[in-house]
């Protein structure tokens, strides 16, 4: 006796049950990939944000550790006789008011001078770091390097073609701290107040902000030379 051939298929509440849960899958990786996918640009902007300050920071360590100081007994406190004229090596940083913010100006001599002249000897700069509005209403941080040998006042003045090291600029602060361990927000060592010498460290902040939030970014430099108190 032989058997009768049959063949069970699907039926269509199986089919549709199948579909349904085929969809569910899809819809749920296709929600995950897109979540992933979103997610790129804030990384990204962040890890733009990270290798620029660490760019920026890099350039201001390594002209600090080049840092060039008129030392005792050539250097003369500014009103006795012989110092007429600031002393051209000067340490200086101020703070300034942009756009509801405040921002550290700092202006120093360094044997880190940059030239672009072709055949040009390494010299002494006058290196001036700063922030100002861009053309798109953001702050930007520019550094600023003027050979000493061709150096003039109206110069520093003159920014329009100093190289950019950041964007979006949201916090640029600079404490000082003396030899005996106190905190200034600004300096001058042509100024009796931290009588003519120059700081032991400087403290870094610098804070970039992006469509997303704003990253923090800090470090400490302890300097190379000072110049000791005078109290004479």
């Amino acid at each position: 006796m032989t058997r009768p051939y049959g063949h069970k298929g699907f039926t269509l509440v199986e089919v549709l049950v199948a579909i349904t849960i085929f969809a569910i899958a899809v819809s749920t990786l296709f929600a995950s990939f897109n979540m992933v996918i979103s997610n790129i640009d804030p990384i990204n902007a962040g890890l733009d944000d990270y290798e620029m300050a660490q760019n920026a920071m890099d350039r201001i360590q390594k002209d600090l550790m080049s840092l060039c100081l008129t030392h005792d007994p050539a250097y003369t406190p500014p009103e006795m006789e012989g110092s007429d004229e600031p002393d051209r090596f000067r340490f200086v940083s101020k703070t300034v008011s942009l756009n509801g913010n405040t921002y550290t100006q700092l202006r120093f001599a360094s044997f880190e001078h940059i030239g672009f002249k072709r055949g040009q000897k390494s010299r002494i700069g006058i290196i001036h770091y700063y922030v100002e509005p861009s053309e798109n209403e953001t702050m930007v941080l520019k550094r600023a390097d003027i050979g000493s040998v061709f150096f003039e006042e109206t110069r520093e003045n003159k920014t329009r073609n100093d190289p950019l090291l950041c964007e979006r600029v949201n916090a640029f602060e600079l404490t000082f701290i003396d030899q005996e361990g106190k905190s200034h927000e600004e300096w001058d060592s042509d100024d009796a107040n931290v009588d003519f010498a120059t700081p032991y460290a400087i403290q870094i902040r610098l804070v970039i902000k992006n469509r997303e939030r704003s990253n923090n970014f800090a470090t400490t430099i302890v300097l190379p030379s000072h110049r000791e108190k005078n109290e004479s």
